[in-house]
């Protein structure tokens, strides 16, 4: 324990001071009844399972396109009979987010459930962060609809586990938080963000080329991660021009009833075990050991391998 204190003192000790959290002799204090710091996270075999999916599947990543024409572009997570390729209309974009350094890089996506804009990696803590300690409204960019989003309490403890932070997926954030994020994303480009639905994330993986015999090679797994998430985009790139849809955080996807599932494996898992079938259901388990009282509606304290890919709508 000794260890882990001076590591995490050094951590905080090279962040800026206004992404420092609360000093390691405080956390004690913050925690009340627990007598050691907190620092989350379940191992891979103490993880619980939700959901279908804990035995392999045969992968088949092979996509097929009807070119015939359709008129339905919405969002339902019921596929339509053909498949949407205004897609092919679309150019990418990228989005400067003000007052942050970040830029987000978004790939046009041709699914059945329609045309839709997907970020081409994992959302980071680069943006997370400005977006939970305002740092855009300390550097003058916001606007009075940015501001008036209701956002997370501030994390009492390395909300990135040590694992990384510049350029490393953020994590551990809950459906709520998720949603706060893109409400704020949203009002600050003007463009609808959002979770991807079940279909569309669904479809990026089955489009995105990468077979079983490729997982290792273009996501972050048990076998190569080192029990750690890594920068986003150091991986191979798939098909759709994406980076880590496969493994590394697995990502959040909205069911049609409004519940929230995560796909494509993390880096906690072997990868024998991740396939198109591989999905996990949101639980009130991945925060069981908050201590607080409630518990945290914004932070998953028992899960650090489960993240979010920002899509927006054309």
């Amino acid at each position: 324990m000794t260890l882990l204190r001076r590591s995490a003192e050094t951590t905080i000790a090279m962040l800026p001071p206004t992404l420092r959290l609360l000093p390691i002799a405080g956390i004690a204090l913050t925690l009340g009844a627990c007598s050691t710091p907190y620092f989350g996270g379940e191992k891979p075999r103490d993880r619980v399972a939700s959901g279908a999916g804990d035995e392999p599947a045969t992968m088949t990543t092979a996509a097929t396109t009807d070119t015939s024409d359709t008129s339905d572009t919405g969002t339902s997570d019921t596929p339509p009979t053909t498949i949407d390729t205004t897609a092919a209309d679309l150019d990418p974009i990228t989005l400067p987010i003000a007052g942050t350094s970040v830029t987000l890089e978004m790939r046009p996506i041709a699914a059945p459930t329609g045309a839709f804009y997907a970020a081409t990696t994992e959302a980071t803590w680069d943006l997370y962060d400005a977006f939970i300690f305002n740092l855009d409204t300390d550097a003058g960019e916001s606007t009075t609809e940015s501001d008036a989003v209701t956002r997370p309490s501030k994390p009492y403890v390395l909300a990135d586990r040590g694992y990384g932070h510049a350029d490393f997926a953020a994590l551990s954030i809950s459906p709520a938080a998720a949603e706060q994020f893109v409400e704020w994303l949203s009002i600050k480009t003007g463009r609808t963000f959002r979770i991807p639905t079940v279909a569309e994330l669904e479809f990026l993986l089955t489009s995105s080329g990468v077979d079983a015999d490729g997982l290792l090679e273009h996501g972050w797994f048990e076998e190569n991660a080192d029990y750690s998430t890594h920068e986003v985009a150091t991986r191979t790139v798939d098909a759709n021009g994406l980076y880590d849809v496969w493994g590394n955080v697995s990502e959040y996807a909205k069911t049609p009833e409004g519940t929230y599932i995560v796909l494509g494996g993390s880096f906690i898992d072997p990868v024998a075990d991740v396939s198109l079938d591989w999905r996990r259901e949101f639980t009130p388990d991945w925060n069981a050991d908050d201590p607080q009282v409630p518990k945290s509606r914004w932070w998953l304290a028992s899960n650090d391998w489960v993240g979010l890919r920002l899509v927006c709508d054309p």
